[in-house]
């Protein structure tokens, strides 16, 4: 269930992401003119972003459950307390642990930040 502030995210190709739903946090435009902001994202046992890339820089900080980053062909295990740094355009895959009980949950810190909504805040690496 969908809780109201709550919204779906996109593919680059713009099809909602099962089973991923985003909380827009707060966000602001810096005095050189890039937005920096931060939302949190829930993934629910089994879903995944695909391997992709952003437009700027991004820190995931883990809250609850266990999940992996997918990285240059490995998968790095993430739980509750861990931080990850993705520098800009690097590809890289996020999913949960098949195993976990409870959804993953991130806080996701992005420069620039993109809305939570946009199909333009991730491109798919085929």
């Amino acid at each position: 269930m969908i809780e109201a502030d709550q919204l779906v995210m996109l593919n680059s190709d713009k099809t909602v992401l099962e089973g991923i739903l985003g909380v827009a946090g707060v966000a602001e435009l810096l005095d050189s003119g890039d937005e920096i902001g931060l939302d949190r994202i829930t993934m629910e046992t089994g879903a995944e972003f695909e391997l992709h890339t952003h437009p700027g820089a991004h820190i995931l900080y883990i809250l609850s459950s266990r999940g992996f980053i997918h990285v240059d062909g490995v998968d790095y295990a993430m739980t509750a307390g861990d931080s990850v740094f993705v520098p800009a355009n690097y590809p890289h895959g996020v999913k949960t642990d098949p195993t976990a009980t409870e959804p993953l949950q991130f806080l996701a810190f992005g420069v620039p930040h993109m809305p939570i909504d946009s199909s333009d805040r991730m491109t798919v690496v085929h």
